[in-house]
């Protein structure tokens, strides 16, 4: 029987009935069968030129897929017989084929979906499916703007039902714990201001604070730790990552570029480390639906001036840093932090909606603190604003390479200007405009509007929506 078509046969059954009458009935049964998989989209798309040398190239299928048969043995990507190694990840209807580096810039590459490829009843694809597509010179993100700490950025280590430390462990910055009480703060030997307000230790260079403290510091703890939960809530809330399932959450011995990561499974790094690679003004946030591993002796490593407060770990199981492990970024926990013997969080953050426990550990904050302090930028860069949808206030990021003219403005779908947010010369660097409908001049009404940057020769538009 051939693919999706429809199939009639009569069948005629005859008996005598006791009084020698031969009856004859005809019964018509239509028989379906059921379809086999094809595909309905893919990007790129056939023959498409200019494509991204950091393409993750996803297939859509007609129906749910088996994920077991697809692989990197079933969906190959070849430059002429040359295959390109990577790997698969699946979701929904989509397949996603991600190579492990970068392609090669002006070059024609093959994909195959072979037959290999089943569907859940065990159906596979009747022919092999092939298309090809050439690359341009460019590497594209979706570029993020970093996650706002909030007060919870005042704070190298934050939490709310304890933090716990054993052995000699070297701590620069300020501790805060709330709403559990000072006496849930262990290991540290603290001793009591005067003025109640906080506490100091031999182990800290700062100031311990907890919930039960003379005030200001119980109202101080309650909003730092309100950021740190709103903090998780914005890195976990970010779409359109630009990595999906990236090495199956194996990073040991990879090289990460800026950009949104999103993992449904846990995360290692093993003693082999990994590498995050970018310029002062890049930003990474990996979102991990479960657990993150350090395991011991790894090492995150930061190259060509990427900063540790632009790197943000969103973990909703619990982050574990194994024996002498060297991490590096702001750690936002959803559970428990656990620093075992000897791991450092060098330029770093931790940041737990339950507890924290230390052994013999090295933290400090990071050097550079806000995007605002990072490096002059190399390249003029218009980010999304977040949160969008927005009510009543948004912030707007952006990057400029030279000192000049700078434009930043709003429109309505009419293309009429409603609101100036920048008119003036600004030196080379990152801004951060507040885009406020508390403000009367800028009551606008419910709907979709444009920014657009205007910096020398850049130009560019994104859009933004009010919801009131």
């Amino acid at each position: 029987m051939k693919n999706e078509t429809n199939y009639s046969k009569t069948l005629l059954i005859r008996w005598t009935r006791f009084i020698g009458v031969m009856l004859t009935i005809a019964f018509m049964v239509n028989v379906t069968t059921l379809a086999q998989p094809t595909v309905n989209l893919t990007n790129p798309a056939n023959a498409e030129t200019g494509v991204a040398l950091n393409i993750q190239i996803t297939t859509t299928f007609n129906m749910a897929m088996d994920a077991l048969t697809l692989t990197a043995s079933t969906i190959t990507l070849k430059q002429g017989t040359t295959q390109v190694s990577g790997f698969v990840s699946y979701s929904g209807m989509t397949s996603t084929y991600i190579p492990s580096s970068n392609l090669v810039p002006n070059t024609t590459y093959s994909v195959t979906i072979t037959t290999g490829v089943k569907n859940l009843s065990g159906d596979a694809m009747v022919n092999n499916y092939v298309w090809s597509f050439t690359t341009g010179t460019a590497v594209v993100f979706n570029p993020q703007p970093p996650v706002d700490l909030g007060t919870a950025g005042n704070f190298v280590l934050l939490a709310k039902t304890g933090i716990s430390s054993t052995g000699t462990t070297q701590i620069t910055g300020d501790i805060g714990l709330s709403p559990a009480a000072a006496s849930f703060i262990t290991g540290f030997g603290l001793i009591a201001d005067a003025s109640g307000t906080f506490s100091s230790s031999s182990l800290v260079t700062g100031k311990l604070y907890a919930a039960d403290y003379a005030a200001p510091t119980p109202t101080m703890m309650i909003t730092a730790v309100g950021d740190m939960e709103t903090a998780y809530t914005n890195a976990a809330g970010r779409v359109t990552p630009d990595f999906s399932e990236l090495y199956t959450g194996n990073l040991t011995g990879q090289t990460l570029l800026p950009g949104l990561y999103k993992w449904t499974t846990g995360v290692l790094v093993s003693a082999g480390g990994v590498t995050i690679s970018g310029s002062a003004s890049d930003v990474w946030i990996f979102q991990i639906a479960q657990n993150l591993t350090l395991g011991n002796g790894a090492m995150v490593t930061l190259i060509g001036g990427a900063q540790a407060s632009n790197i943000f770990w969103q973990v909703a199981g619990q982050v574990t840093l194994g024996t002498t492990a060297a991490m590096q970024g702001i750690i936002l926990c959803k559970t428990q932090i656990a620093m075992n013997t000897g791991a450092t969080l060098n330029n770093g953050r931790a940041l737990a909606q339950t507890a924290i426990t230390l052994d013999a550990n090295a933290i400090t904050t990071p050097t550079v603190t806000s995007v605002e302090n990072d490096l002059t930028p190399q390249a003029f860069t218009l980010f999304q604003n977040y949160p969008n949808p927005f009510n009543p206030s948004t912030k707007i990021q952006y990057t400029i390479a030279n000192s000049g003219l700078v434009s930043l403005k709003v429109f309505d779908v009419l293309g009429n200007e409603v609101a100036v947010l920048v008119n003036s010369n600004q030196e080379a660097g990152n801004y951060i405009v507040p885009f406020n409908m508390n403000k009367a001049k800028w009551n606008l009404s419910s709907g979709v509007y444009f920014y657009r940057l205007e910096a020398g020769a850049f130009v560019s538009t994104k859009k933004l929506i009010l919801l009131k």
